[in-house]
């Protein structure tokens, strides 16, 4: 870390006022305040301090040191005082101009504050520059004709010049066969200097073999890569929709589209939405590819920092990663691509809430290159773009890759299955058959079930009485692998009573619902012969786990994977010929208006797991919802009639897409205090913003789906705006005026949420 220092000078009061001109940065704190502040720059770091770099300034009445990101550094003229920038936290900046927009973009419209921001979009361990070392060299001074020297010093400079002047040490040593105390001499005698410097660790190389596929690519693709590659070609910003089917070939036109941009000298950054497809899709994008930069969560520090390093300098020209890969800091980015772009988890949880989908094409306009979004069910914010945005465009992948047929889908009714069996069995009759049919084939299979755990909740049988989270207002959930209840928000875990506590109770504890564990279990019983595992976040510890389960499967180690939602995109086994979907309308019961669109996506997703080999693919789907219109048209495989029909009832209820909307989340210990407050917030929002003329519904504050997490109380306050550039207005206006306070423990703005829970 550089470090420098300047002398504060503060002006005599007695001055009279002068316009003068000093160069002056302008710079973002990074501290939960919106303001920019403008200081003078001393003489001494005038040449140093660039945009983009962080830099300690005075701060406040006692001017206490505080860092911050420099974002200008230009000469004005000033009349009042400016106290003076006292050092330098980085030698080089870390954002470069675009980095900056781009930074500049996401806290206004996410709500956040620019300094954290940009903070957030470089990594802790590149800003600590974990992974380097220092090196020593040794360099040739000019006094070096003019020294007696030995034999040995002799070599060591004769050694010296064959290298052009500078080695480390080490190897200086080596090649000149001394000791390094003949080094230190010669330094003594001015001869040569001895300098240390920090340089990245080389990262192992992943060993991977580049392998090319023989398959040719079919009409749909080519068609589908020349209605792109031009916009690469051109570095013209538009935004491709891919949507293709389950098994369509998407990811090979990602490759196809990635060669083109390397072809033009420039790099490409993938995004996916989870560490388990990270691992999949890194390995064949390495196996096309010389080299690959990985960023996800699961990484190390040292990892992390030394990928940092490698993109930045250009070295690596192909990125993959998670969330946070958006952010890369490539010099010469030619696209940018977004596999599954209506997953959820790309909506960051922590501020600023943004979503990377629309990051990504706001960084694909700053850079004028093309954006591509895929999925075989892209988000209706998408869908409804490409019928209003120019730049956004359709592409079609219709068909599964090398003529394969798109699985048959089976519908089981769970109520008419319960009325017709005894006892209660998460795998209906007809599941069982074709679970059955499948390992007797020598197949492959995956069951679904999008919730963690081995019973949903826990209630006495007698009074009926629910074991709930003693720090959160929700169930807790029985894990059989702990003989623990978890809670799956504060991740308390409790051990379960052999009696109900409820005074003058007493009764027997049922567990009650399902979970992956107990699928697991039920499964077990079943088919005791048979080998299963269990993919979720309660059996995966590092990406390492989901690297490792997943290419065991791959190599046929076991028969059947179950899985939470992680295992419904994007994974490719060509030995599945079976999907079993547990229970498709976990997401329905959700007091979420975009539940069903989950649900549907889901169905559709999993089922398209099934029939990617040689052998014919076969989908079985559970649910008590049979009727409603996302199962409906998941089993048909229907995305554009769900779409039709979700996008009216939106549209008829003033829902997103066509409006957007703002949570604003306050929480806080003290039930009393936050009810107050959250009156208070929402009627000051509605004068504020009525004063400046800015339309806007403000609903009033309810208590929140998750009612208390870790002790706090939430409320929802949401805002509802017409249009996207009226939320930026009011946004603006609501930070300006420092409205978003609301004296309680938290405020949480999220700007076009994803969930409401």
């Amino acid at each position: 870390m550089a470090r420098s220092s300047a002398k504060r000078e503060t002006p005599s009061l007695l001055d009279a006022p002068e316009v003068r001109t000093t160069l002056v940065a302008s710079v973002a704190l990074l501290r939960p305040v919106d303001k920019l502040y403008s200081y003078r720059i001393p003489a001494e770091l005038a040449d140093r301090v660039k945009p983009g770099m962080r830099v300690t300034v005075p701060f406040g009445r006692q001017d206490r040191e505080a860092k911050a990101f420099c974002l200008s550094a230009s000469t004005e003229p000033w009349q009042s005082t400016l106290k003076p920038v006292l050092g330098l936290v980085d030698e080089k900046p870390l954002l470069d101009d675009k980095a900056l927009e781009l930074g500049r973009w996401v806290a206004r419209y996410y709500g956040a504050h620019l300094g954290r921001t940009l903070d957030l979009m470089v990594p802790a361990s590149a800003k600590r520059q974990a992974g380097w070392r220092k090196v020593r060299y040794v360099l040739e001074t000019r006094n070096s004709q003019l020294a007696t020297l030995s034999r040995k010093q002799t070599r060591v400079l004769e050694v010296l010049r064959s290298a052009g002047g500078s080695l480390t040490v080490d190897r200086c040593c080596e090649a000149a066969d001394c000791t390094p105390a003949v080094v230190r001499a010669l330094e003594k005698k001015g001869v040569l200097k001895i300098e240390t410097r920090l340089e990245p660790i080389a990262p192992a190389d992943g060993g991977v073999e580049r392998h090319e596929p023989d398959f040719e690519l079919n009409d749909d693709q080519r068609a589908a890569i020349r209605q792109i590659t031009p916009a690469v070609e051109d570095r013209t910003f538009s935004v491709f929709v891919l949507h293709g089917v389950t098994g369509s070939g998407k990811t090979e036109v990602y490759v196809r589209v990635i060669r083109h941009v390397l072809a033009q000298g420039r790099q490409a950054i993938m995004l996916v939405p989870e560490i388990a497809l990270t691992t999949q899709t890194v390995r064949r994008l390495q196996e096309r590819f010389d080299r690959v930069a990985t960023i996800h969560s699961g990484m190390s520090e040292v990892q992390r920092s030394r990928t940092w390093t490698a993109v930045a300098s250009g070295d690596v020209p192909v990125v993959i990663g998670t969330r946070s890969a958006v952010f890369a800091p490539c010099p010469n980015l030619g696209a940018i691509i977004v596999d599954e772009e209506a997953e959820p988890s790309y909506k960051s949880q922590a501020a600023p809430h943004y979503h990377t989908r629309d990051v990504a094409i706001k960084r694909g306009h700053l850079e004028n290159i093309p954006v591509v979004l895929g999925s075989a069910t892209p988000s209706l914010e998408t869908w409804s773009n490409l019928q209003r945005r120019k730049h956004y465009h359709l592409v079609r992948l219709p068909h599964r890759v090398r003529g394969l047929a798109m699985p048959v889908v089976h519908l089981v009714d769970m109520r008419v299955e319960h009325r017709a069996r005894r006892g209660v069995h998460l795998l209906s009759r007809a599941m069982e058959m074709h679970l059955t049919r499948t390992l007797e084939r020598n197949e492959q299979a995956v069951l679904l079930l999008n919730r963690r755990g081995f019973a949903s909740y826990l209630h006495c049988a007698r009074c009926g009485t629910v074991i709930v989270c003693p720090h959160c207002s929700v169930h807790m959930v029985f894990h059989a692998t702990t003989e623990l209840a978890h809670c799956h928000y504060c991740h308390t875990r409790i051990p379960i009573p052999n009696r109900c506590q409820t005074t003058g109770c007493g009764g027997n504890l049922v567990r009650f619902g399902m979970g992956t564990q107990r699928v697991e279990a039920e499964f077990r019983e079943k088919f005791p012969t048979a080998r299963i595992r269990r993919i979720d976040a309660d059996a995966m510890r590092s990406a390492a786990d989901y690297a490792e389960m997943l290419e065991a499967f791959e190599r046929r180690e076991f028969d059947v994977l179950v899985g939470t939602q992680m295992i419904a995109k994007g994974l490719d086994f060509p030995f599945v010929s079976f999907v079993g979907v547990i229970s498709a309308d976990t997401a329905l019961a959700l007091d979420d208006f975009r539940s069903e669109e989950r649900t549907f996506q889901l169905v559709l997703q999993v089922a398209g797991r099934s029939g990617r080999g040689q052998t014919a693919g076969e989908v079985l789907v559970q649910t008590f919802a049979a009727d409603t219109a996302p199962i409906r048209h998941a089993v048909a495989g229907d995305f554009e009639g769900f779409a039709k029909m979700e996008l009216a009832r939106r549209r008829e209820e003033g829902l997103p897409p066509f409006t957007r909307m703002v949570r604003i989340v306050v929480a806080d210990s003290r039930m009393t205090r936050l009810r107050l407050a959250a009156d208070a917030l929402a009627k000051r929002l509605r004068a504020l913003l009525a004063k400046r003329g800015i339309p806007a519904r403000i609903f009033d504050p309810t208590p929140a789906a998750v009612a208390r997490i870790r002790d706090r109380y939430r409320y929802d306050v949401l805002l509802v705006f017409d249009t996207a550039d009226a939320m930026m207005s009011a946004m603006d206006v609501l930070k300006d005026e420092g409205a978003l306070r609301a004296g309680v423990k938290s405020v949480m703005i999220d700007v076009d949420p994803v969930s409401l829970q």
